[in-house]
């Protein structure tokens, strides 16, 4: 996570935190793969779900700032049937194609930068002997928390918290 589209941190969260007192909802943006997607849904089964939000990799290649600033109009939980998405909320922008999805969303909790988390202390939840480990194109993950330190973890596991979104049905959406 970081600034995109020629806009801060600040600004992006200012402006999601007002979607919210306006419209009760907003949307992020983001590369999700389609089992990710599916996988969501599966695990939350219409209950509240949290996305962790927590700050890139000052090590090697991290997530590219978007610089594109495509703005989507309509959003889908299915692909088949789209719906505009209300003007109570502000421009939902980023890169956007045929398979550009969404986080959907009602609360934000915004940090300081002063909590952290180790992430060598969880493993992927579908196999519990493995240590998380983002890369480009596998930044979202079902994580679970581990009684020990995961071995062959990534260089760079202890990160700051940036937020916390509270995710809402359908957890993600694609947009157009």
């Amino acid at each position: 996570m970081g600034p995109h589209a020629q806009e801060n941190e600040n600004d992006i969260f200012t402006r999601k935190s007002d979607d919210i007192k306006k419209a009760g909802e907003s949307l992020w943006v983001s590369k999700i793969d389609v089992k990710f997607v599916g996988e969501c849904r599966r695990r939350f089964n219409s209950k509240v779900g949290y996305l962790i939000l927590v700050e890139s990799s000052g090590h090697g290649k991290s997530a590219e700032n978007t610089k594109t600033t495509d703005q989507a109009t309509q959003n889908s939980e299915d692909k088949i049937i789209w719906k505009d998405i209300t003007k109570s909320i502000s421009q939902v922008t980023g890169k956007l194609g045929k398979s550009a999805t969404a986080y959907y969303f009602d609360d934000i909790e915004l940090y300081d930068k002063s909590k952290s988390i180790d992430l060598d202390k969880y493993a992927e939840s579908n196999d519990y002997l493995r240590a998380i480990k983002f890369r480009q194109g596998h930044s979202n993950v079902f994580a679970k928390k581990s009684d020990i330190k995961m071995p062959e973890g990534m260089k760079s596991h202890e990160r700051k918290i940036v937020a916390v979104l509270r995710l809402k049905y359908p957890y993600v959406v694609w947009v157009k």
